[in-house]
């Protein structure tokens, strides 16, 4: 069965983070992986590293590594909720890389970081998950091995390799915007958070910016006093705007609801949607436009 977490106990996480849990570090490491510093790519004479590039790994479901998959962990004072199962996942997202920093240092995984191979960093995402990774603006795509966590720089979704990145041809942009699809991923244990696809269709991304008042209502109650308990502790999870607002129903019914937005696209809707799925609300969060 399926773990329920109540969307309030978000924030005696928060309170109780630092003594149940820490950074994400290399194994055998005392120091975070720190990925806001710029990262290099390798040089001619680092090739010694690599005899020749391999090819991209074949996706299989291999069981969850020993390391890198805690129920959920705490990262610059924020909390990540590791996914149970990544059967359908799909996002799109903003990808970054890393390379010569790394090179030779364990991942959170366990396995050496190699700058050479297809690997991948996500911060959700069942370790080892292997994905399809495809740049929007090209259509390239390289499958890779999910094996650490990370980026945790705001707006990123994944972190690739530098061969991973070389292979999608923004290594020299450092960013791309990508979507990614899991391939093979660990089996579900039915504990903890898992992935629930919502059904958001993402409009293409040339026409987001003109979606117009795009929200997520998380509820509607009668109780004004529900309502705004619920929008604040929304407000501790979420960046987004969270509004309060009266209106009556169809059946003549004063209700309160509460909204999140408006955001400025569907990516972003569906992202927040997929968050919400984690936690028993009581409520069923749903797209609504003006």
């Amino acid at each position: 069965m399926k773990k329920v977490i109540q969307l309030a106990s978000i924030l005696s996480v928060s309170i109780l983070s630092a003594c149940t849990t820490t950074n994400i570090k290399s194994p055998g490491s005392q120091e975070p992986l720190d990925r806001s510093i710029p990262d290099s790519a390798p040089t001619d004479s680092d090739r010694s590293f690599s005899d020749s590039l391999p090819g991209e790994p074949r996706p299989k479901v291999e069981a969850k590594s020993r390391y890198g998959n805690p129920p959920y962990y705490e990262q610059d004072g924020k909390v990540y909720h590791v996914l149970d199962s990544a059967d359908g996942y799909i996002d799109v997202g903003i990808a970054s890389w890393y390379g010569k920093k790394f090179h030779g240092r364990r991942t959170s995984s366990g396995e050496i970081y190699d700058m050479y191979h297809y690997t991948a960093a996500h911060k959700t995402l069942p370790l080892p998950s292997y994905a399809r990774v495809t740049n929007l603006d090209t259509g390239e795509s390289v499958v890779v091995k999910v094996n650490d966590r990370g980026p945790f720089v705001k707006n990123r979704l994944i972190d690739l390799s530098y061969a991973a990145a070389k292979k999608l041809g923004y290594q020299n942009k450092g960013t791309a915007r990508v979507e990614v699809q899991v391939l093979a991923s660990p089996k579900g244990t039915g504990i903890g958070a898992s992935y629930e696809r919502s059904d958001l269709i993402i409009p293409p991304i040339k026409q987001q910016a003109s979606t117009p008042n795009l929200f997520i209502q998380v509820g509607a109650f009668s109780d004004a006093l529900r309502a705004d308990t619920l929008a604040a502790r929304l407000r501790e999870f979420f960046k987004q705007p969270i509004q309060v607002s009266s209106f009556k129903n169809s059946q003549g019914v004063n209700l309160n609801r509460v909204r999140i937005g408006p955001l400025n696209d569907g990516s972003t809707a569906e992202s927040i949607l997929r968050q919400l799925s984690q936690y028993d609300l009581g409520t069923t969060p749903k797209l609504v436009t003006e």
